[in-house]
């Protein structure tokens, strides 16, 4: 199988993903690309709304070299900014955001989310699902939707979808093999919500706290109403609003 499958119809390039690693070995980088997506989830579950032809669904599968490790909490961040730095080189002038810990936004809206499924051995990554949902030619969402937005909404034009995949791909797999600190300070770059008061869920209660950036462990470090500055992992802390 070439290193990038095209599909006409799946329930989801995750799904597949884990169906050709149960079959086999599967190359690093191996990337499934679906023209319509039936069942695809985001995090928590959630259902991802596909209209097809229109949006990208996709699934890179990564195998990290033995010797030279990827640390689980980096992949996550990687992803979020080769997705960021694909579109700043695909749309000039855009300016896309990662909203902590997986999704892309445009302004307020959501653009993209991203679902990683890793399989681990003690705290060693033995592969990687990396799942990419993008909003790219859709002109309307159901109203259900709470904020979407796509890039043909943002910028007036359609755009060809599997030349965005490569583009993509491409930028997500050079960042895996670049050191930490020469990605990290371009992360911090395009934090959403940087310096701002946002209220989130700590523990399931509501508070406003003031994002201050995301540590090297991938967590998101926020300044507290009564002065102090806490890092908390995903299953602490999720947006409320």
């Amino acid at each position: 199988m070439d290193a990038f499958h095209l599909y006409e119809t799946l329930d989801s390039t995750n799904n597949e993903a884990r169906r050709l690693l149960n079959r086999g070995p599967v190359a690093h980088g191996m990337t499934l690309l679906a023209r319509h997506q039936e069942a695809g989830r985001g995090q928590y579950g959630r259902l991802w709304h596909a209209a097809p032809g229109e949006h990208l669904a996709m699934s890179i599968i990564l195998h990290p070299d033995p010797q030279n490790p990827i640390a689980l909490e980096h992949i996550g961040m990687i992803t979020s900014l080769g997705i960021v730095q694909a579109l700043q080189a695909e749309v000039k002038g855009l300016d896309p955001r990662v909203k902590w810990p997986n999704d892309i936004y445009l302004d307020d809206r959501k653009l993209a989310g991203i679902l990683i499924e890793n399989a681990l051995s003690g705290s060693t990554v033995q592969h990687s699902i990396i799942g990419i949902g993008m909003n790219v030619n859709e002109t309307a969402f159901p109203p259900s939707l709470p904020n979407p937005v796509s890039l043909r909404q943002v910028t007036g034009s359609a755009f060809e979808i599997l030349p965005l995949a490569h583009s993509i791909r491409s930028s997500i797999l050079n960042l895996i093999t670049t050191p930490t600190i020469q990605w990290k300070s371009k992360y911090d770059q395009v934090i959403y919500g940087m310096g701002k008061k946002h209220s989130f869920l700590l523990n399931g209660d509501p508070i406003e706290a003031t994002i201050t950036g995301v540590s090297a462990e991938g967590k998101l470090t926020i300044a507290m109403q009564n002065g102090s500055t806490a890092s908390f992992a995903t299953h602490e802390i999720q947006w409320h609003k």
